[in-house]
């Protein structure tokens, strides 16, 4: 397949998926599934299945160094990310969660010394931050039991997100994204499980209702399957700040998922943010971060 055509669809599924799994992970949560045991199992599932069909296919079992590797940017990437996000969630709500996520392009372009920092970068890293922002303001909830350390961690989720990224771009390409995205999903799997054993999650699988086995399911096949496997594949095919727009499409699809088939209530504000967001992810997504209007003739900011 045409390389542009495969981009297009690849970025388009960690858009529309991984804006999903909002949705996914509430209704886990509602349906009786312990938030790191959601997680954890969601990833060691799709993480044996990926890895045993690359080794069907011959690759080898990988070096010492390789699997070292694969374990940083599993636990930056996944036990850091959705691990930590999912955790937060039992205390923010979903908004309020995405919000926080969506600093992660700022991080990128901060810490990436390969990005070049125009000015046309900068003004879409603003304008989609303050779309998300103005997509979910209105249901913000700034209150409740333990809302600060939730908040906290959903930062530090960013942040972690951002330099597993960077990193993964940086490693050789010995493997395929199959291989790589098996190793890292198993390995965080594992920790994820790990911590919800020690963290004392009980599970009574008699009480966990219907929704939360389908949530399961689906953030299994298309979250981790699908959607992680398509972003492995980019994070060596398209640029930082490219890579980094999802954080500001997922939320726009995790509220209009969340009004029509989550029953939330109507921002006022939803055709604006999404607007905002939008037109931040199309100035990132620009060539080489290439400077438009005046600013590319040499004039100043007014």
């Amino acid at each position: 397949m045409n390389k542009p055509i495969f981009t297009g669809i690849a970025l388009l599924t960690v858009y529309l998926v991984w804006g999903s799994t909002f949705l996914g992970n509430q209704l886990g949560l509602e349906g009786g599934l312990p938030p790191l045991f959601l997680v954890g199992t969601r990833f060691l599932l799709a993480g044996l299945l990926l890895y045993g069909v690359a080794r069907w296919n011959g690759e080898s079992r990988g070096t010492w160094k390789e699997w070292k590797e694969a374990f940083l940017l599993g636990f930056l990437l996944l036990v850091c990310g959705p691990g930590l996000v999912a955790w937060s969630q039992q205390w923010l709500s979903s908004s309020l969660a995405a919000l926080l996520i969506a600093t992660s392009p700022v991080w990128v372009t901060l810490l990436d010394g390969d990005e070049k920092l125009t000015r046309t970068r900068w003004l879409g890293l603003m304008l989609g931050l303050l779309g998300v922002a103005t997509l979910v303001g209105s249901s913000l909830v700034f209150s409740g039991e333990n809302v600060l350390l939730g908040a906290a961690a959903c930062l530090f989720s960013a942040l972690a997100w951002a330099v597993g990224s960077i990193r993964a771009k940086k490693r050789s390409e010995s493997k395929s994204w199959m291989f790589y995205s098996g190793q890292q999903m198993m390995l965080a799997g594992g920790v994820l499980s790990l911590l919800s054993y020690l963290g004392g999650e009980a599970v009574s699988l008699s009480t966990v209702e219907f929704k939360a086995w389908l949530a399961l399911g689906y953030l299994t096949v298309f979250g981790s399957l699908v959607a992680y496997g398509a972003y492995t594949w980019l994070i060596t095919n398209v640029s930082s700040a490219t890579l980094s727009s999802h954080a500001y499409i997922n939320p726009i699809v995790a509220v209009f998922l969340g009004i029509y088939l989550g029953g939330e209530n109507v921002s006022p504000y939803l055709g604006s943010g999404a607007l905002l967001g939008l037109l931040g992810v199309v100035l990132l997504l620009k060539p080489n971060g290439g400077e438009i209007g005046f600013w590319k003739r040499g004039r100043s900011l007014p």
